[in-house]
């Protein structure tokens, strides 16, 4: 069995082939249960999962790990990664298990293990985990999948996010739309949102197993723009399939990323008094703009790699409130230890309310430099400087943009790619550069290179 079993945000293949196999999935259970020998009564473990027609066929695998291990499997059912992350360190629990493959197509799952203080596992965790997965010298007995009915309950995770609102009243006509991906928000979102005062346009809230993020949620954000001009929205949300990120839409149809969120959460949470240190936290691919635009406010940002339990520890470590990724996930320390779209859009829509502006007005102030990402499908991961062409044109880019932009070349966490990014002033320029560096990649390492 491979030691290589985390990635950038948990655990991520198909279902029925390693690592998401029926072997490998009772082994992670099992070893989930043993991080917390000796805490002497049984170990309480819930499980969360997003709308896959395999979730339900993983969680058991799961729970029969757990329940090798004298642990208690609690399965809540269809669960949000914010949700299960805030069900598990309010609740009686020691550790929580989202199901999900978060922006992925159905086809794909996933596992998150997050700890019994609501965080994701972090890089220690994962390695001691890993380490009892992939330890040979003892199995998980052979004995029936146990029956393990879902348990519906949200309702303190909504009135914990709900308070995201309190004072605030909601005008007649905030008119919003949401994408829920046919995703883990596709009951949740709306329902909050109708609580709190707003009725808002619902998308994609029926999911079939299969049609998760298929044309829709946070990667697609097209038709939730359609339907935010052409029936007058102020703004739209757009979910990701477990929730925990969100992309918005303007009135005009114009997305609005994480990057133009922590800019204006940011500058409200500065004006309250509540962003210690003048700083939040971003990854490597959040735009320079984002700096500029923060440091004109006095705010500084810190950098970190990519994923949201990254953000997360940087913040934690700097004792930082605020931290976010350019593609939707944004934490605020206050809330949870991880992203969460549904707060995230609470805390927009508070903004719109309170100022009395358009969220196109609020975002206005970012301006980006023009940025290139495009990502290559990969067969294999090899070291980018063993790719000698590959280093010489990415060296090249560098030198041509050096004190006007940036280069950063780098492989998904979760997903057989790699991603090239490149900023500076010229569109058409930074264009050719990545282009050129994505074809040669392509060449060494794309799946018809032999």
């Amino acid at each position: 069995m491979s030691t290589r079993l985390f990635g950038t945000d948990g655990v991520r293949g198909t279902p029925g082939e390693p690592p998401l196999d029926e072997r490998t999935l009772a082994r992670l259970g099992a070893a989930v249960v043993r991080m917390h020998s000796g805490a002497g009564d049984s170990v309480q473990v819930l499980i969360g999962r997003d709308t896959r027609e395999s979730g339900k066929w993983i969680t058991a695998q799961l729970a029969r790990g757990i329940e090798s291990e004298a642990g208690s499997v609690t399965d809540g059912g269809l669960l949000s990664t914010p949700a299960v992350a805030f069900l598990t360190r309010d609740g009686e629990f020691d550790a929580g298990i989202v199901v999900s493959a978060s922006h992925n197509p159905f086809r794909d799952n996933g596992i998150k293990v997050v700890t019994g203080d609501g965080e994701k596992a972090d890089d220690d965790l994962e390695a001691r985990i890993a380490a009892v997965v992939t330890d040979e010298t003892w199995a998980v007995p052979d004995t029936p999948v146990p029956s393990v009915e879902p348990i519906a309950f949200s309702e303190s995770y909504i009135a914990h996010t709900s308070r995201i609102l309190n004072g605030v009243t909601v005008p007649a006509d905030l008119r919003i739309a949401i994408d829920c991906a046919n995703g883990a928000t596709s009951q949740l979102a709306p329902a909050v949102l109708r609580g709190l005062g707003l009725d808002p346009i619902v998308l994609h809230d029926r999911p079939d197993g299969r049609n998760i993020n298929l044309d829709c949620g946070s990667t697609h954000p097209e038709r939730l723009a359609r339907a935010v001009v052409e029936r007058g929205c102020r703004l739209g949300a757009a979910f990701d399939g477990d929730g925990d990120r969100v992309v918005f839409v303007d009135h005009r149809g114009a997305v609005v990323n994480g990057d133009a969120v922590l800019l204006i959460a940011a500058r409200r949470l500065a004006a309250a008094g509540r962003l210690p240190g003048e700083a939040v936290v971003a990854t490597v691919m959040s735009n320079i703009g984002l700096e500029h635009a923060l440091r004109a406010d006095g705010i500084a940002v810190h950098r970190c790699s990519v994923g949201d339990r990254l953000v997360w520890a940087e913040m934690n470590r700097r004792g930082i409130a605020l931290g976010g990724e350019q593609s939707g996930h944004t934490i605020f320390a206050d809330h949870l230890a991880t992203g969460d779209g549904l707060a995230t859009t609470l805390v927009i829509v508070r903004a719109v309310i309170e100022t009395g502006r358009e969220l196109a007005d609020l975002a206005a102030d970012l301006v980006p430099l023009p940025q290139v990402l495009v990502n290559v499908r990969v067969r294999q991961r090899i070291a980018l400087a063993k790719l000698l062409e590959v280093s010489r044109l990415i060296k090249k880019a560098e030198r041509d943009l050096v004190g006007k932009g940036r280069v950063l070349v780098r492989y998904s966490g979760t997903e057989p790619l790699l991603r090239i990014m490149i900023e500076g002033p010229d569109q058409e320029a930074i264009q050719r550069l990545a282009e050129t560096i994505a074809a040669r990649v392509r060449v060494d390492l794309g799946e018809g290179a032999s």
